[in-house]
């Protein structure tokens, strides 16, 4: 994989900034945790949230350059009114998130296709434009995992009819733990940040109830 990566750069004169790393994985909508509120001296306490199975998928991605790619979410639902429209989505595509829905959450051909569109490639653009390098004929990196979508034919097919500038360059089968990027150094920290702002929300949200009277059975 990296001889693959050295040859291409080599060979066409790659930036750092357009060899990137990407990789997906599940974040609950609520995270769960083994830490909950009840009057103290209760032996039997209830964890809440282990069963709600709730689920994003997103995409994260970064180049060479140590600059961050924007996100992209995958939301669950059969139509686009599954997909957040309110001021803070409007805000994420702003800066360049792609929001999306598939029926059953997971990213498929059609989301990869997209992430590719509206994510890879407009990040190409910007590079070759900042580089002062022509995006028509500048050749880039994208280096993901061996799952189905990424490896099959019709995904292959796809990126060769439509970008051909565009390498893809696949992590060894059950290397992702030792080589890739994304999974090694991203995900861990992202999962992180989301259920400390999560947790926080949610003390919060259960200071502000009590302040105002709930009994704490109703919160």
């Amino acid at each position: 994989m990296a001889y693959r990566i050295v040859a291409l750069v080599k060979t066409y004169d790659i930036p750092k900034e357009l060899v990137i790393n990407s990789d997906q994985t599940a974040l609950h909508i609520r995270p769960s945790t083994d830490q909950t509120y009840d009057v103290k001296g209760v032996k039997d306490v209830k964890s809440l949230g282990k069963d709600d199975k709730r689920l994003i998928i997103y995409t994260v991605s970064s180049a060479a350059s140590e600059d961050l790619l924007p996100l992209q979410l995958i939301f669950q639902g059969k139509t686009t009114v599954v997909v957040p429209k309110d001021p803070g989505a409007v805000a994420a595509r702003a800066k360049g998130w792609h929001l999306t829905m598939s029926s059953n959450h997971w990213s498929n051909q059609q989301t990869m296709r997209e992430f590719v569109d509206q994510v890879i490639v407009p990040w190409h653009a910007k590079q070759c434009e900042e580089l002062g390098r022509a995006s028509s004929f500048q050749h880039y990196i994208w280096n993901i995992d061996c799952w189905k979508v990424h490896i099959s034919k019709e995904f292959r097919g796809w990126r060769k009819e439509n970008h051909l500038l565009l390498h893809l360059v696949f992590v060894p089968a059950n290397c992702t733990s030792k080589l890739h990027v994304a999974d090694v150094v991203l995900q861990r920290p992202f999962k992180h940040r989301f259920r400390t702002q999560f947790n926080l929300w949610q003390s919060q949200q259960v200071a502000c109830q009590v302040l105002n009277g709930v009994q704490p059975d109703n919160i």
